[in-house]
């Protein structure tokens, strides 16, 4: 070897030899000098240990907490959350088929096919061959736009510059494991496809149908109609018992994962901490509650022909146990069925006269006031000399009755329904303590049950204007509220009235009994409080003559529907529901309509007659000039749903069925829906 070479070889060699002792050098100065943390501007130091380069590796999947569930009184879920899948598909063309606008153009439709076919995966999927070329269809047009298919030209090379990776998100609220699989078969088989599947949850109301508005919902979508295109409103946005603060989840909770030598992600630690759902215990019972669905949809729309007789506006049925305010079924009805999100809630938010069902109300706060001999009797009919000088004396007012009504006691009065009558108590009663009967129902007061878009109604907001002169506020306002005009409700706050009637003015309605969180039980204070009550032999009197409402009497205005529940049932209802039927018509003023007739048919019902437990309110609307009463067209699913609360107890106690009690612990039934032992 030549002298030349030989300094080159030994020169490279040295060289060499530097290479360890440089990294040795660097290391040393990292490790020591800058005490093992690399500065990065603008961010903090990179620490040089083992965890950080692991933790360059991790990526972090968020995990959203579940919304609370909702159950009724009995544990039967009425809203729940259920754990899905949000899929999305990292997809970028192979570099063969991105050569030509015709090849990319049949990769996207082959990639669209096998999302279709992976769509319709589910084995119990019916029509799958229609459903398939509808998802193909929409993959197609999907992609296309994510790959600005229609900026391309008809043939030819894909310019240069034209995107070739595309983000799309595939499906949402996928839960069939079967489709699961065959989406993730596709990101196996395509090196071109990188499947990410994010877990969420879906809002799951198991008896939507008979707790639409009462239980509430927590999304909107427009969906189409299968096999037509019309679009409906899909509603599940919050309203409802969904909107209650205990029931929204938690911040999402995230664990790390890796990925393997294929791709395929793993995790490397658990999921901690995450809380474990919320449960409102609802006062609803879901048995009940289908049942007063059944029956006001059916009464609502019996009879309707085209053409021919005409279906009520809306409707509404409340049941309520009277020992607690348990709301225990709220239904609603309304016309434009088809259209439910356009429908009020009609419990709380359709507003209406009440007519003659405040009557025992009325009589009640005037007997309790001293302004009431229970034993005197009125001259009822038109053009007496009591109905000279007590209503004729004020002025041009007219006062008529649905028929002719004699000589009748505060009882007769009630059972009859006479608007002459009913006047003659009301005018006993002074400006003052009108307002007083007012607030001691709660007539203008919300119900506090933090339902949304409650109507309040109440009196006209003249009634009470200072500036009427007091015999215009009796000639019109006292006679008027004492059946049931001049004012407003909704069939909830009569049901509280009624509540108060028989309970004293702390009781109000509840909806929900305890809630469990974080697993520990917490019990729903009592509803409402400490207030005035009536006498009880003032409460005996109003009832018994309640109760004579529901009979045979002739001159009863609940007598058509206790021969019509005889005929039906066999059962004679006179002593075992006690009632008050109401019919008003008003004037009201409709979008498109101007001012409409309308007429309410209204009935409200306690059971049993002797010690009541249960307290329903059935009130039924038309906005036209058919003849509508409350004892033929209100009373009888009123009476049928107040049945049914016997009929269920007795079934629940033969079969002792389990239920939650007041700790939120599973009981043997002992008695009613939610049974109190009130007035036992």
């Amino acid at each position: 070897m030549k002298a030349g070479e030989r300094i080159r070889v030994r020169a490279a060699f040295g060289l060499l030899g530097a290479v360890p002792a440089f990294l040795a050098g660097w290391l040393g100065y990292l490790q020591v000098a800058q005490a093992g943390q690399l500065e990065r501007e603008g961010r903090a130091p990179l620490r040089l240990v083992a965890e950080t380069a692991d933790q360059q590796a991790w990526r972090t999947e968020a995990v959203p907490c579940p919304r609370g569930t909702i159950v009724d009184r009995n544990g039967s879920v009425l809203a729940v959350d259920c754990q899905t899948y949000d899929v999305r598909a990292v997809l970028a063309v192979p570099a063969r088929e991105g050569r030509s606008v015709q090849s990319m153009r049949a990769w996207i439709g082959d990639v669209a096919t096998d999302f279709a076919r992976a769509m319709v995966a589910d084995p119990d999927l019916a029509d799958r061959a229609e459903s398939f070329q509808q998802h193909r269809e929409a993959f197609r047009r999907l992609f296309g736009d994510a790959f600005r298919t229609d900026d391309l030209p008809a043939d030819g090379p894909v310019p240069d510059g034209h995107p070739r990776v595309a983000d799309v998100r595939i499906a949402g609220e996928i839960d069939v494991l079967s489709v699961v699989e065959a989406l993730r078969e596709i990101g196996a088989r395509r090196s071109s496809v990188s499947m990410h599947f994010l877990r969420t949850f879906r809002r799951v109301h198991p008896d939507r149908d008979a707790t639409y508005g009462l239980v509430g919902h927590v999304a909107t979508d427009w969906t189409v109609v299968p096999g037509t295109n019309e679009r409906r409103l899909a509603t599940r946005g919050v309203c409802g018992l969904e909107t209650w603060a205990a029931l929204a989840p938690a911040e999402p909770e995230s664990r790390p994962f890796l990925k393997d030598g294929r791709g395929q992600p793993y995790f490397v630690g658990p999921l901690h901490a995450q809380p474990v759902a919320n449960v409102l215990h609802s006062t609803i019972d879901l048995e009940l509650q289908r049942e007063a669905v059944r029956q006001l949809t059916t009464q609502a729309e019996a009879g309707a022909r085209e053409g021919s007789v005409t279906v009520p506006k809306w409707g509404a049925l409340v049941l309520v146990e009277m020992a607690t305010g348990d709301l225990l079924a709220a239904a609603s009805w309304h016309r434009d069925a088809r259209h439910p999100a356009n429908a009020a809630f009609t419990p709380t938010q359709s507003l209406y006269e009440p007519g003659s069902i405040v009557k025992p109300l009325v009589f009640a706060y005037a007997l309790e006031a001293g302004r009431l001999d229970w034993s005197h009797e009125f001259d009822c009919a038109p053009g007496s000399a009591d109905y000279r000088e007590r209503i004729g004396s004020l002025g041009s007012r007219v006062v008529r009755d649905d028929h002719h009504c004699s000589v009748l006691t505060p009882h007769g009065i009630l059972v009859n329904s006479s608007n002459i009558g009913a006047s003659y108590v009301g005018l006993q009663l002074e400006r003052e303590q009108w307002h007083d009967y007012m607030q001691f129902y709660g007539f203008g007061a919300p119900l506090g049950l933090r339902l949304p878009n409650e109507s309040r109604g109440g009196p006209n907001a003249q009634s009470f204007d200072p500036s009427i002169p007091l015999r215009s506020f009796r000639r019109n306002s006292a006679i008027s509220f004492s059946f049931g005009y001049e004012m407003q409700v909704t069939a909830m706050q009569m049901a509280r009235a009624y509540l108060r009637l028989f309970r004293g003015a702390g009781a109000d309605l509840r909806v929900c009994r305890g809630l469990e969180i974080g697993g520990e039980w917490h019990a729903a204070p009592p509803a409402g409080g400490p207030g005035p009550k009536f006498r009880p032999d003032v409460v005996e009197l109003v009832r018994e003559a309640m109760v004579d409402v529901v009979s045979a009497d002739p001159h009863a205005t609940g007598f058509h529907m206790h021969g019509r529940m005889l005929k039906e049932t066999g059962i004679d209802l006179h002593g075992v529901v006690a009632g008050k039927t109401g019919t008003a018509a008003s004037r009201i003023g409709i979008p498109g309509r101007g001012k409409v007739e309308v007429r309410n048919a209204s009935f409200v019902g306690v059971f049993p007659a002797e010690a009541p437990r249960w307290l329903a309110v059935c009130v039924l609307q038309k906005d036209d000039s058919a003849r509508f009463y409350g004892g033929s067209y209100a009373a009888p699913p009123a009476v049928r749903l107040l049945l049914q609360c016997e009929n269920l107890e007795r079934r629940r106690q033969r079969h002792k069925e389990p239920q939650h009690d007041a700790n939120g612990q599973v009981r043997v039934v002992q008695g009613s829906p939610g049974d109190s032992g009130w007035g036992r």
